[in-house]
């Protein structure tokens, strides 16, 4: 049965037409086949077998004296088939160990002499074609070692390179003596891409870029089946897009010589992974609070931005790309990731949600709220204290009216009423409700003339019904004007509570038998049925209240 993350990731190849490479027969399901182990002498032998599109480093020896394997199919992970290597004592010297390893290019190894042999040396040359640039590899694994080195790490080696390496003089088979080893022209040695010393061969001749590498250490053992995900470094400064990738899996300690006997590496379902998430999110150049890059939701306690450039990420992904889409109908902004291929969890695109403000609701009809102001910074004595109301008689969503009846700049004479329709309304999940608003054009009369005011608001009601009201006026004596060379800005703020003593939308008879008059707030006694709209007190009797008529 084949793995189920290769299940998804064919699935979603198919479905949305992925077409970044994966690793050829990454479960090694796909038939396996022949080995004829490469020396420089041009060997024809067929020994063991290899899984299709892979090498396991098996080795011919001299003559096929000292053949020895390194690798077999086992049962995978969930599958019928994984790769197992294993660091193996040569066939007819087993004091020599021949390292176990498999890779998409091609194995090769050197030495002179038999007993003792010196001049070891080996590893891969070559890969295959490869135009992508993947994050990570993904594989799982089972690990064993044996009792002479239960030290030693296996490793996963992989390297994505543009050009061509060359390496002049490279000995590339098993020999008795000098005269017996022959030296080649090698292409793409791993060494060489990776930019480490040889031990045996001429000059570089040749040389291409490396783009990116993984060299990670797999340590201790795994009786069960492990999953893990390698990140490749890409080489900083490097632009260049690759040509070719080359992928090992070794048993033990690649780059060594002298390997640990019977250390074992089982790797099964090999993938490529290509990130569509975000490695970071940003809100006005403010982290965005419990950023995670497996996370998608987030509430921000701000008003929906107008544009999506408040909206600032970084892509993890070397391929990715985003877009950042606003809904400003459900107080919305979505942030799309999308690679070229699967992530780990077999997605190709992730989209991160942040939603301002919570839910949005509806105001009761009239609430009003008493309490202290100032302006400019300093404080200003009403007789009565100002008063604010919010208003949504006509029951909207996500609106409102905010009224602040006459408004005064010394708490002594009235200049006016600062009335703001159409106010945004939103609420978080803590229960505060957030106001927004402006208006141009309100007239003021100052001084027996009329003014022009325009005014904006920002307030937030506490669930407990406490209001923190921030407002800007900019008054200009030219009427019609718009901040003109005159225009005079004035930031008031306002502090209060729910006042329930205030909000009564029309004057009602009692039943007592004493007069009603009602007063400006200022002390004028007016006719009750000429009042506009305002604030008022109302006396009856001994009774006095506020009233707000609208």
């Amino acid at each position: 049965m084949k793995k189920n993350y290769t299940l998804i990731v064919a699935a979603m190849s198919v479905a949305l037409g992925i077409s970044a490479q994966q690793l050829p027969n990454a479960g090694f399901e796909e038939g396996w086949v022949d080995c004829v182990p490469w020396t420089s002498g041009g060997n024809k032998t067929k020994y063991e077998l290899t899984p299709n599109n892979w090498t396991i480093a098996h080795v011919i020896g001299v003559l096929n004296i000292g053949k020895t394997k390194v690798g077999e199919n086992v049962a995978g992970y969930n599958s019928s088939s994984a790769i197992l290597v294993k660091n193996a004592p040569n066939s007819v010297v087993a004091s020599q160990t021949v390292p176990g390893y498999f890779t998409l290019g091609t194995p090769w190894n050197t030495a002179q002499g038999t007993t003792n042999p010196t001049n070891k040396d080996g590893g891969t040359f070559g890969g295959i074609d490869f135009k992508y640039k993947p994050d990570a590899v993904s594989f799982w694994y089972k690990r064993t070692h044996g009792t002479a080195n239960v030290e030693e790490k296996a490793q996963i080696i992989a390297y994505l390179w543009s050009g061509t390496y060359t390496q002049k003089d490279v000995p590339g088979n098993i020999g008795l003596s000098a005269s017996n080893i022959k030296k080649v022209e090698m292409t793409d040695r791993d060494r060489n891409i990776l930019d480490m010393a040889t031990g045996q061969g001429g000059e570089v001749t040749q040389k291409g870029t490396l783009v990116a590498k993984i060299n990670y250490d797999i340590t201790g053992d795994a009786a069960d089946w492990t999953e893990l995900t390698v990140p490749f470094e890409y080489m900083a400064g490097v632009n260049a897009s690759p040509e070719k990738i080359n992928v090992i899996f070794s048993a033990g300690d690649y780059f060594s010589t002298t390997p640990g006997v019977d250390n074992t590496l089982t790797v099964d379902s090999v993938q490529l992974v290509y990130y569509s998430r975000l490695s970071a999110l940003k809100f006005k150049d403010v982290a965005v609070d419990g950023f995670n890059e497996s996370k998608y939701e987030y509430n921000i306690d701000a008003w929906m931005p107008e544009s999506a450039d408040d909206i600032a990420y970084t892509v993890k992904g070397q391929s990715a790309t985003a877009s950042v889409a606003l809904d400003k109908a459900n107080r919305t902004a979505t942030v799309t990731v999308v690679n070229v291929d699967s992530d780990i969890d077999g997605k190709n695109t992730h989209t991160y949600t942040l939603k301002f403000y919570g839910e949005a609701g509806v105001l009761p009809a009239s609430t009003s709220y008493s309490g202290s102001i100032t302006i400019n910074g300093m404080a200003v004595e009403y007789p009565d204290g100002p008063f604010v109301h919010i208003y949504n008689g006509k029951g909207q969503e996500n609106a409102a009216e905010f009224h602040f009846y006459d408004f005064s700049l010394d708490g002594k004479t009235v200049i006016g009423s600062i009335i703001i329709d159409n106010v945004d309304v939103a609420k978080d999940i803590a229960g505060n409700t957030y106001l927004r608003g402006a208006k141009n054009g309100i007239k003021f009369r100052i001084n027996k003339n009329f003014v022009n005011v325009d005014a904006t608001v920002n307030a937030v009601v506490s669930a407990d019904k406490k209001m923190d009201a921030e407002l800007t006026l900019l008054i200009d004596p030219v009427p019609a004007a718009r901040a003109s060379a005159d225009a005079t800005e004035y930031s008031v703020k306002f502090s209060g509570e729910y006042d329930t003593t205030v909000g009564i939308d029309q004057i009602e008879q009692d039943s007592v038998d004493a007069p009603v008059e009602v007063y400006t707030v200022n002390g004028i006694k007016v006719n009750a049925a000429e009042m506009v709209p305002g604030l008022y007190i109302r006396r009856q009797g001994n009774n006095v209240s506020k009233i707000l008529v609208k």
